[in-house]
């Protein structure tokens, strides 16, 4: 009899350790779950953050093209005035002539001058308001990128700080355990 509570109370005693390393070991898995969590955190908010900073760059890129196309447009704009007056130049010159034949044929030539400047001129501005609505889209994406750069970034310090104390709560988990 002594020897069946002897096994009995020894069986018991397995039974209790056993039962706490299971404990032990579920908690652990616990924490762990907690830790990977927080790295799937962590790696969410570094997207973001990249994310936000493509943005930027991409904003960046659209200001620079529309930047140098709106100087391109510029140029062309002064070629474009410099070409016209150089056209009228001898037809008002020919307005000045006796002959008034000479005078008709020069009025004809400057309105058609002046309604191809105007053609030119009203493709030129059309050119100028799209580059202008580049240089603005850029910059909205820019500022957009930069907006969504601080939530980002807030974003991954706080996920960082989580994951420290997710690795700071096993660690301590895993010296309770030995």
């Amino acid at each position: 009899m002594k020897k069946y509570l002897l096994l009995v109370a020894f069986a018991s005693v397995i039974f209790i350790f056993n039962n706490n390393a299971v404990a032990q070991d579920a908690k652990l898995a616990k924490y762990e779950q907690k830790v990977d969590a927080a790295k799937l955190k962590v790696e969410k908010a570094e997207a973001k953050v990249n994310s936000a900073d493509s943005l930027i760059n991409v904003g960046k890129e659209q200001q620079n093209e529309a930047g140098s196309e709106i100087k391109e447009l510029e140029t062309e704009q002064k070629q474009l005035e410099k070409d016209h007056f150089a056209d009228l130049k001898p037809l008002e010159k020919q307005l000045r002539s006796k002959d008034k034949e000479e005078v008709t044929s020069a009025k004809a030539e400057i309105k058609e001058s002046e309604a191809k400047f105007k053609v030119d001129m009203k493709e030129w501005n059309n050119k100028y308001k799209v580059a202008l609505k580049k240089y603005e889209q850029g910059k909205k994406t820019e500022q957009k990128g930069k907006d969504y750069m601080k939530k980002a970034k807030d974003m991954h310090k706080q996920a960082q700080a989580a994951l420290k104390e997710a690795e700071k709560n096993l660690e301590k988990a895993e010296k309770q355990e030995k």
